[in-house]
């Protein structure tokens, strides 16, 4: 028993001395923790905006590395990326204190995607034939183009084509039928998914011009620009012209970055003339007055408009043939020919940087020809033989 109390005399007085030793000692220095997140806009596709957000614990200053040859300072920097790939994103954080527990660098990867992965990129006209008329496709590769046709169906006319990468679909208007259809972006399953001659869709009769802007379909006809759903439904007047100019959009595109419409206007049975406009219908101008175009076609990466376009007497365009200008018209000039019938399909190669333009000697005869030149007209060469080449349109698409 003796024993026992002499051990808890010593024990007692060395834990409280060891209690008070560590109560000297403090609270040990925060530690740096590197440590952050990012959001990428465009669904992750190039390009895009990446914002990365900085969550570091005690740190005195940062440094980011990018991985594409940029750095930053910025506590939370914003970064675009243009090009797709695998990005090594590495936050090195300078330290508040020195102590071995720090962890001064975070590192993710960040995956930017490819917009073009998965896509093929397809020429897509339509064209006449004394029976009617078809719609087909062509690959663009560097090698001889190869047509492949579309299902058959109804056609006379085929003055408009559209396509809609979003959802792989192709929609196809015929002027004399008053009829809009809608392809696979493969050609099959076509549906006609407006017709003039069903009660509800009679605005839909004489339609030329065709475009997709966003979960709608635009056309032109006498009136101005009508619209409806993907599918065909709730068509309705979009932009109406009644008892102004244009009086007939007959062919029109839309730049999705600028805002802008482009189009030209019927001068067989209107007052023609070449004209632009916000994407509601309000500014609209008519930029070039008077001339007689059938087709027209906007590089938007360089600002220039093609158009195709009669000669009129007392106009800008008296020869008629294949027109280049800025988008605020100045700087006309013909660069190329068309045949003794109406163009009206043109199409740009961005991946080449081409144009590409029907050559029409009859209407419906297989006499004509699609021509491929550079973007300036130079180089030209007969591309595709043995067609009457109507509307066209290249389109990188999920097929």
């Amino acid at each position: 028993m003796k024993k026992k109390l002499l051990y808890f005399l010593i024990f007692i007085p060395g834990l409280l001395l060891s209690s008070c030793e560590k109560e000297k000692l403090g609270n040990p220095p925060a530690s740096t923790v590197a440590d952050f997140s990012y959001t990428i806009s465009n669904n992750g596709y190039a390009p895009c905006e990446v914002t990365f957000t900085n969550s570091s614990l005690n740190a005195g200053g940062y440094l980011w590395n990018f991985g594409n040859g940029l750095t930053s300072t910025d506590s939370n920097p914003v970064v675009i990326y243009d090009t797709p790939g695998l990005y090594t994103v590495t936050l090195t954080c300078t330290a508040e204190n020195n102590v071995y527990y720090n962890k001064l660098v975070k590192t993710l990867v960040v995956n930017i995607k490819d917009p073009m992965a998965g896509l093929t990129q397809v020429l897509y006209f339509t064209s006449r034939n004394p029976e009617g008329g078809g719609v087909h496709l062509v690959y663009l590769t560097d090698g001889v183009p190869q047509v492949q046709d579309f299902e058959p169906v109804e056609l006379s006319r085929p003055y408009g084509i559209a396509v809609d990468t979003a959802h792989s679909k192709v929609y196809v208007s015929d002027y004399s039928l008053g009829v809009i259809y809608r392809f696979d972006a493969d050609g099959k399953n076509p549906v006609r998914i407006l017709d003039y001659a069903v009660p509800g869709q009679e605005i839909v009769d004489s339609p030329e011009a065709l475009m997709v802007a966003g979960d709608k379909l635009y056309w032109g006809r006498p009136g101005g620009i009508y619209r409806c759903n993907l599918d065909g439904t709730s068509p309705e007047v979009y932009i109406s012209t009644e008892g102004t100019v244009p009086e007939y959009p007959i062919d029109m595109q839309y730049d999705e970055e600028s805002g802008k419409i482009y189009l030209v206007n019927d001068r067989t049975d209107y007052t023609g003339g070449y004209f632009t406009c916000d994407f509601t219908g309000s500014g609209m101008t008519e930029v070039i007055p008077d001339i007689d175009g059938t087709a027209i076609e906007v590089d938007t990466e360089a600002n220039k408009v093609y158009m195709a376009v009669y000669p009129v007497d007392g106009t800008a365009v008296t020869e008629g043939g294949v027109y280049i200008c800025n988008t605020d018209g100045s700087g006309l000039a013909k660069i190329g020919d068309y045949g003794s019938k109406a163009t009206w399909g043109m199409t740009i190669d961005q991946e080449r940087n081409k144009l590409f333009w029907g050559y029409k000697i009859s209407n419906s005869n297989p006499d004509g020809k699609i021509i491929r030149s550079n973007l300036d007209g130079s180089g030209q060469e007969d591309w595709l033989t043995g067609v009457s080449p109507h509307a066209m349109q290249i389109a990188w698409i999920k097929l």
